[in-house]
């Protein structure tokens, strides 16, 4: 064997005795720092479940108003009660709505809240307040949405309801002949 490879084995052999020897104070060092003692202490079996926010109307899917043939002086007249069931409470719930045809524009529009009465009867309808006067086309391009909605109620147990009475009279104006609208009525609640 030549000096040259005499001196790589030699090398050799000594790294792999430095390795060895690291390997080993790491192992040593691994078992000598365990605790004797030890303690855990844990929070099992979280669970999570979310709330629900209910809304719902007597209306039973059938339109508060279908007018025909309508004239100044003869207001259509319809109550509508609405009915908050969910568990998140405190729950505002608001009005808003939309329409489209050209009479909206002629269709002088009283919004109340209140108890008593039911869809198609408001018959004991008692008025808390009165939420809007204007006309329907106002409505529905100043309430939107459920930011510009008019705050009508806001639910403080389950289930809370309160009826609304809508009364909706066309104007005396030659211009309102024959023209046509339609509208929604829109309730929302968020939580």
């Amino acid at each position: 064997m030549t000096t040259r490879h005499r001196s790589l084995a030699v090398n050799l052999i000594r790294a792999t005795a430095i390795a060895t020897a690291l390997l080993m104070v790491t192992i040593l060092t691994v078992n000598r720092s365990q605790a004797a003692f030890t303690a855990t202490t844990s929070n099992t079996a979280s669970s999570f479940v979310t709330g629900t926010v209910v809304l719902t109307d007597d209306d039973l899917g059938v339109a508060m108003f279908s007018a025909t043939g309508m004239t100044p002086g003869n207001p259509l007249v319809e109550c509508i009660t609405v009915t908050y069931s969910g568990n998140q409470l405190p729950a505002p719930v608001r009005l808003f709505g939309t329409t489209t045809g050209t009479l909206d524009t002629y269709l002088d529009t009283t919004i109340e809240v209140g108890t008593g009465g039911s869809f198609g009867d408001c018959t004991g309808f008692t008025p808390t307040s009165t939420l809007f006067t204007n006309t329907l086309e106002n409505f529905s391009t100043t309430h939107t949405d459920w930011a510009t909605g008019l705050a009508t109620f806001s639910a403080a147990t389950n289930p809370t309801s309160r009826t609304f009475r809508v009364t909706v009279d066309v104007q005396n104006n030659a211009l309102a002949q024959g023209l046509t609208s339609t509208a929604d009525f829109i309730f929302e609640t968020q939580a």
